[in-house]
């Protein structure tokens, strides 16, 4: 018998579990936080855990390099297929690749993908799973063009091509390929923040370094006889002083509270370092960009850019590639080492 007559225990005991289940997950997330916290001080500055408190102070931090990583490589689109099949039909791996030879080349090539098929324990996948890479090139040639039915010469085109691919993180499936991905990208981030912590210890010491230089320069000229062109060298020395002395004053000494406050720099502003953005390209099968009001036949792809740190920006997509469309290793062994 119900002892509280007009309340839904059911209902009631429902939202209990659904907050045990909350509290629970919450508690995992912050353990799995705390955990990337410890492998991001190991990869850039160990005396960081010398600050009291380090772990609470870069938790927010991490955790929200962490969402953002998840949430940019989660809006990329859905795995492609990159075959002999799929090179006329599907618009994509027609744009990315030349011919049927250059997208079998490009996977056979990857020391990455190699791996991945040669491995024991994936024999029995019938492919592999990776993020495809590439340059986009946009040039401006003469060719021509179908306007209203007349096919003109001589029309400035913009030729749209793709090179440079790089396959990374192949794996049995999209998911365990977009985990990869994730990781790739966070590791990138502790990357920076070392090399930020490095640079400023190199300013420094290269400061510190100069300073005392001239300092005993200007011991040596001051025990000389006074001439014009002496004083004259020792004012330049007081010059040079003063200027170092002031970018020193804005140059941090990496201690271990500075480093810490340069790693929580970094992974509070992900965005700054890894950029995503999306851009629509409609092509004709040539490679060529057609206007919109055209009404020439083409095809409309969406692609997705990645730009790392001051790296040209890269379009990125998820792909599969068949087992039996991989090319024999012996091919290759003459073209020297993988990519």
């Amino acid at each position: 018998m119900n002892a509280f007559p007009g309340i839904d225990l059911s209902g009631l005991r429902a939202a209990i579990q659904h907050r045990m289940q909350q509290k629970k997950t919450q508690l995992s997330r912050s353990s799995d936080i705390l955990g990337t916290v410890e492998r991001v001080v190991d990869g850039t500055d160990g005396k960081i855990r010398l600050v009291s408190g380090y772990r609470k102070k870069l938790k927010e931090a991490v955790g929200c390099a962490m969402e953002y990583t998840d949430e940019m490589v989660d809006q990329i689109p859905g795995a492609i297929e990159v075959s002999r099949s799929t090179f006329v039909s599907n618009p994509y791996v027609n744009a990315f690749f030349v011919n049927v030879s250059d997208l079998q080349e490009v996977f056979s090539h990857s020391s990455e993908v190699r791996e991945y098929m040669e491995d024991i324990s994936h024999l029995d996948s019938p492919q592999c799973c990776a993020l495809l890479c590439m340059r986009k090139t946009e040039k401006t040639v003469m060719g021509v063009e179908l306007s209203a039915d007349t096919l003109k010469r001589d029309v400035q085109r913009t030729a749209v091509s793709f090179s440079e691919h790089q396959i990374y993180s192949p794996a049995p499936s999209e998911v365990e390929t977009r985990e990869g991905l994730k990781h790739c990208l966070f590791a990138g981030l502790i990357t920076n923040a070392l090399e930020h912590i490095v640079q400023l210890r190199l300013t420094s010491h290269r400061l510190r370094r100069e300073r005392q230089l001239l300092l005993t320069r200007l011991r040596h000229c001051r025990r000389q006889h006074a001439t014009t062109k002496l004083l004259s060298e020792i004012a330049d020395i007081h010059q040079r002083l003063s200027s170092i002395d002031e970018q020193l004053s804005r140059t941090h000494v990496m201690t271990p509270g500075e480093a810490l406050q340069q790693v929580k720099a970094v992974f509070s502003r992900p965005d700054s370092f890894v950029k995503f953005s999306k851009c629509s390209l409609r092509l004709d099968k040539m490679g060529f960009k057609i206007r919109e009001n055209s009404r020439q036949a083409c095809n409309q792809i969406d692609l997705t850019e990645v730009k790392i740190g001051d790296e040209s920006p890269r379009v990125v997509t998820l792909a599969t590639f068949p087992r039996d469309e991989l090319l024999p290793r012996k091919e290759f062994l003459a073209q020297g080492s993988f990519s």
